[in-house]
């Protein structure tokens, strides 16, 4: 690994559990799939493997990198997409590739990240089924095996690997798995987002058949780590859940995000992977309910990261003058009863004095109770005598 990419860690935190790093290799598994039970334990010690992987990702990273090079496997690293688009450049002219072959793109959060589809239509590259060249979505970098967990592949991608004669990855930092053993939890959890149950995987360390080539990218991922609070956020397993779950996700939809990253987890994320001044708005897109960590398979603290960016965002003063006015006079309205119980109609007039015109035009903005939450628990409670 290049020193100057070392620059981007911080310097680990005690070690959450200590590392079992099995040696055990995984191949297909599609047919033969194991009835394995999601116990709250096994859970528990599947969070702490993450958590220990992301307090040491420095070096699980180099951990995996000297397993799977040698000299059929290669790695590049990646400080941001301009990184990954010279040296795609360098492997077309080595590999004189005029095709690529680029399945499930739609389902790459990497692939639409780096806009992969764009580059290769600047540059002139054909998209084929027999293409010249193979692109791969790494779900997963295992660190103890130096292998690359790949999900929701067909009965001929195996062969389709480990017959074509270059193969190429794309995988981001927060993606790596300290211990192969929590391949088939990984996959049971994440299960959710495909929409068809369990994801048939192939676990692949190479073949002497084909070149294999594995971009790591940063992209600010990098940022994440300097809050002990935020770096949580790499846990993530992008399963879907919690947008599923939250109400101003569900309201405001994709729109106000402009970005790949959309949901409870981008409200943590994006201002660090892109810049505060960008996406600072969207810290505050959540009402701290709590949807979204019930639903959560490994019960991240959502909320907590949420609160602890926003607390970051005024400590650093990136908020003008007329934001911190704004979020004075929220304040002021939720710790003051008597404002909280005004009318319907007087809420919404408030509102709609910090909601543009246009705004309300193409969105549906949700109606306020006709009758506080108080009153309402006061009657719950009579009714229930």
């Amino acid at each position: 690994m290049n020193d100057d990419f070392y620059l981007n860690f911080l310097d680990s935190s005690e070690k959450a559990i200590e590392s079992n790093a099995g040696a055990r290799n995984f191949a297909l598994n599609a047919e033969n799939e194991v009835n394995f039970k999601l116990s709250s334990s096994a859970i528990s010690r599947f969070k702490a493997a993450l958590r220990y992987t992301v307090e040491n990702l420095d070096e699980e990273l180099t951990r995996f990198e000297n397993r799977f090079t040698n000299k059929h496997n290669a790695v590049f690293w990646a400080t941001d997409y301009n990184d990954v688009f010279e040296s795609l450049k360098k492997l077309f002219k080595v590999h004189k590739v005029k095709s690529v072959r680029l399945p499930n793109i739609n389902n790459s959060t990497v692939f639409r990240e780096l806009g992969i589809k764009y580059f290769l239509r600047d540059e002139k590259i054909a998209l084929a089924e027999d293409g010249d060249m193979q692109f791969f979505n790494a779900d997963r970098i295992l660190s103890d095996t130096g292998a690359i967990l790949l999900l929701n592949q067909t009965n001929n991608s195996f062969e389709r690997l480990t017959n074509h004669k270059t193969n190429v990855f794309f995988t981001t930092i927060d993606r790596v798995l300290c211990n192969s053993d929590w391949v088939e939890m990984y996959q049971q959890l994440v299960s959710y987002n495909s929409g068809s149950g369990r994801q048939d995987m192939i676990v692949f360390r190479g073949s002497e058949n084909c070149n294999n080539y594995l971009f790591i990218i940063d992209n600010q991922r990098s940022q994440l780590l300097k809050n002990k609070e935020i770096r949580q956020s790499m846990m993530c397993l992008q399963c879907g859940r919690c947008n599923d779950v939250c109400p101003v996700f569900q309201t405001i939809g994709e729109e106000p995000y402009n970005n790949v990253f959309v949901g409870p987890m981008a409200n943590v994320t994006l201002p660090y992977l892109e810049t505060i001044e960008s996406y600072k708005h969207v810290m505050f897109a959540c009402t701290l309910c709590g949807r979204c960590e019930e639903v959560c398979p490994i019960s991240l603290p959502i909320r907590e990261m949420i609160v602890e960016s926003r607390h970051l965002l005024i400590a650093e003063g990136a908020l003008d003058k007329m934001e911190r006015r704004l979020l004075g006079v929220m304040r002021k309205m939720l710790l003051s009863r008597s404002k909280m119980n005004v009318s319907p109609f007087i809420k919404k007039h408030l509102l709609y004095k910090f909601i543009s015109s246009d705004y309300r035009k193409s969105h549906r903005i949700p109606a306020f109770s006709k009758e506080n939450f108080a009153k309402s628990y006061k009657k719950t409670i009579e009714n229930g005598k």
